[in-house]
């Protein structure tokens, strides 16, 4: 076994919440391991302690077998560790290439950015990598699973050789998931260490040789591939019965409207929507990242 990442006894408090404690941890090279748990349970912390977005109260860290202090995303990249957020991190006035040199721009003289040599680099990534994207786009214009290869091919150009996944594919279309399924095996094959923080149990079981399992700041269970049903892991992750968390709901009864909308447009971004909202009742808006639902809710409340 080759380790990437080794974490032992990792203690983060605030004031009141235990957000990760006494964590041990191991991700091996050319692995994809989840990182599974509800919401609080310290995932996103310990993330973000090896990202060298936190400081842990106690712990220690080893990258590639090394002890290291990461203390800074800076420190963090400088050891091969990238990190792609659920809430991408890109400027949107500016262009794919532009966006991917920010903070590490090759140089020519130590005094010109040396953009020809960058645009070689990121066309070898998104050749080698499938990212299908355009040096030359402005971000503004793209699309959601778009945005997201430009967040991946930046960690990549930078070095990452530990990629560290929050919600992948939280916001992308079917088609996009795929594309993402395809980099991840790409990549893994060539020994990076993904880890894959995930809600979604077919994801998982698609993609990830391990699952660390979260619970109230605590590690709770490693497991390969397999070991565990979908039943198992969901009560690991909440620590009771899944009966106990899913009580029946009561019979729907149909109820006079409180709020009736009926054919609301507005701009090209809501185009007739219609729907009722009774008395008690709770009405579900779905759909992916920017399909109308902010701006539904804003013309209700008068903003729009």
């Amino acid at each position: 076994m080759s380790l990437a990442i080794e974490l032992k006894g990792i203690e983060k408090n605030y004031p009141g919440v235990v957000a990760n404690h006494d964590v041990d941890i191991t991700i091996e090279k050319g692995n994809i391991h989840a990182i599974i748990g509800e919401n609080g349970a310290g995932k996103s912390t310990l993330m973000k302690i090896l990202y060298g977005m936190v400081k842990p109260d106690a712990g220690t860290i080893s990258v590639f077998e090394s002890p290291v202090t990461i203390k800074s995303p800076q420190d963090a990249i400088g050891l091969g560790i990238g990190m792609v957020h659920q809430h991408f991190m890109l400027a949107d006035n500016a262009t794919v290439l532009e966006n991917i040199v920010l903070g590490s721009e090759p140089m020519k003289a130590k005094v010109v950015v040396d953009y020809a040599k960058a645009r070689e680099n990121l066309q070898n990534i998104i050749k080698t990598y499938g990212l299908d994207i355009n040096p030359d786009d402005l971000v503004a214009d793209l699309g959601v699973g778009m945005r997201q290869r430009v967040e991946i091919a930046k960690v990549l150009f930078r070095g990452a050789k530990i990629l560290i996944l929050d919600e992948a594919t939280s916001a992308l279309t079917s088609s996009d998931v795929e594309k993402v399924y395809a980099m991840l095996a790409r990549l893994k094959a060539e020994g990076v260490a993904i880890l894959y923080i995930s809600h979604r149990m077919h994801e998982i079981e698609a993609l990830a040789d391990d699952a660390s399992v979260f619970r109230n700041g605590r590690h709770i269970e490693t497991f390969m591939k397999g070991a565990r049903s979908n039943d198992e892991i969901v009560q690991l992750m909440i620590g009771r019965e899944i009966s106990a968390h899913f009580p029946p709901k009561p019979a729907y009864e149909i109820r006079k409207p409180l709020l009736e909308i009926r054919n609301l447009s507005w701009e090209n971004r809501l185009h007739d929507v219609s729907l009722s909202v009774g008395r008690g009742e709770i009405v579900g808006l779905g759909g992916l990242d920017g399909q109308g639902q902010k701006e539904l809710l804003l013309s209700l409340f008068g903003v729009l």
